[in-house]
């Protein structure tokens, strides 16, 4: 037969064991958000650089019909 104590210890365990899923659970889920903002980042990226090069191609453009 289990004493108090070791109840008590078993207990103190299962609350730590729990409160590490949780703090896990959270972490993992920051870190997914994280990521997904940096992929959105740089699909936004890839965005600007090619309205970049589309404008810079149509200077090009402009300058050789200016000729």
């Amino acid at each position: 037969m289990q004493t108090n104590k070791q109840i008590s210890d078993e207990m103190f365990d299962m609350t730590k064991t729990i409160n590490n899923v949780s703090r896990t659970g959270s972490l993992y889920g920051k870190l997914f958000a994280i990521k997904d903002m940096q992929m959105y980042l740089l699909k936004e990226e890839n965005k600007i650089k090619a309205n970049l090069k589309t404008l810079e191609e149509s200077k090009e453009i402009e300058r050789e019909d200016s000729k």
